[in-house]
């Protein structure tokens, strides 16, 4: 890889990540962290140098979660008002 494209890799990953779909199966995830799990959310790697990407991708998750929610929401309401 070309050293000056690195840098650019690094700076769309979170954006890469926020705009990937969410997995399918995400009730489980949340209610294995809202139950106070063992297993760290970054696989065990957040001492790496990779932990600072890892929660920032989760982070990315987060809000695109959240930002999902809203627009269903959104559009539920649209769909209420015109019909």
């Amino acid at each position: 890889m070309r050293p000056h494209i690195l840098p650019l890799a690094a700076c769309l990953l979170p954006l890469l990540a926020a705009c990937s779909k969410p997995a399918a199966d995400t009730t489980h995830a949340t209610m294995t962290a809202r139950t106070g799990s063992v297993a760290p959310a970054d696989g065990g790697l957040g001492g790496t140098p990779l932990g600072p990407l890892l929660r920032d991708e989760q982070r990315a998750r987060n809000v695109q979660n959240i930002v999902n929610r809203q627009a269903a929401k959104q559009r539920a309401q649209i769909a209420a008002q015109t019909h």
